[in-house]
């Protein structure tokens, strides 16, 4: 029986398999996805989980070394974007912002899972993030 950290199996599972530079995504309830992608749904209610906890439980048990998001939330969902700006800064992520034309098609080709959640109060509220390296 895991004590703390990530206790959602398929998280845990598609984490584990994570290499340097991998790509995975944690996505809003809206978010359109490859219909072959592999994801892990944990989307209950709305807005439960939102992104921002699975973002944090994911920086608490994850290395990650890079957040790409849509340069959009900018403006459109900008308590948002600060609420993932002082999350990331905190875990001395950078962040690439992306048209979300480009970040769709990250999306797209280049993660290799997706965790959704439930969230659904704001737009352009998934974040790519990439694996670190622990050396």
């Amino acid at each position: 029986m895991i004590k703390r950290g990530i206790i959602n199996p398929d998280v845990n599972y598609n984490l584990s398999l994570l290499t340097h530079m991998d790509k995975f995504l944690v996505s809003d309830s809206a978010m359109e996805l490859p219909k072959d992608m592999d994801r892990v749904d944990l989307a209950f209610v709305p807005n439960v989980p939102d992104v921002i906890t699975v973002t944090k439980g994911i920086l608490e048990d994850c290395l990650i070394e890079k957040a790409y998001m849509a340069k959009e939330m900018t403006e459109v969902s900008p308590e948002l974007y600060k609420q993932y700006v002082d999350l990331l800064t905190a875990n001395n992520i950078p962040i690439e912002l992306v048209p979300h034309s480009e970040f769709c098609e990250l999306t797209n080709h280049h993660v290799r899972f997706t965790i959704r959640t439930g969230d659904s109060r704001y737009h352009y509220a998934s974040v790519i993030l990439q694996a670190g390296c622990p050396y």
